[in-house]
């Protein structure tokens, strides 16, 4: 996959500065997919939540699960990503419980299925955005 593409000058990118979610993209950054969990329950959370109390931690997880929905994006759409349509955006579960969302790659849009088991994979998309995407499971 290209290192920074060119994007489309409307192309929405999260704002990766934000205080509570910045860890979250820093760790991405660096292609690591790190969610927070709580360290009195165990319980996995995302989105990122604020440090009360100290009880969260950015903890590694395993970058694997499977889809629980997604959609077909097809023109018309945003011109920002004209050049990508049609293709697949789906709501991963996670292995560890919580639910991301991004687009699938790699992979036919007939092929895309609920319950398709995925992995992340990083788009470096300029030096400060990375996203977490996904692909079929490779064997």
């Amino acid at each position: 996959m290209a290192r920074y593409p060119t994007l489309h000058p409307d192309h929405p990118l999260p704002d990766v500065d934000e205080p509570i979610g910045r860890p979250f993209w820093e760790h991405c950054r660096n292609h690591e997919l790190r969610i927070q969990q709580s360290r009195s329950s165990g319980r996995f959370v995302f989105p990122p939540r604020p440090h009360y109390a100290g009880d969260f931690e950015w903890v590694r997880v395993s970058g694997r699960g499977r889809i629980l929905s997604f959609v077909i994006v097809r023109p018309p759409f945003l011109p920002a990503f004209q050049a990508r349509v049609p293709f697949p955006i789906a709501v991963v579960e996670l292995d560890e419980g919580p639910r991301l969302v991004g687009q699938v790659l790699d992979c036919a849009i007939d092929d895309v299925r609920c319950g398709m088991s995925v992995e992340v994979v990083f788009e470096d998309l300029t030096e400060q955005v990375t996203l977490p995407q996904w692909r079929p499971v490779r064997p």
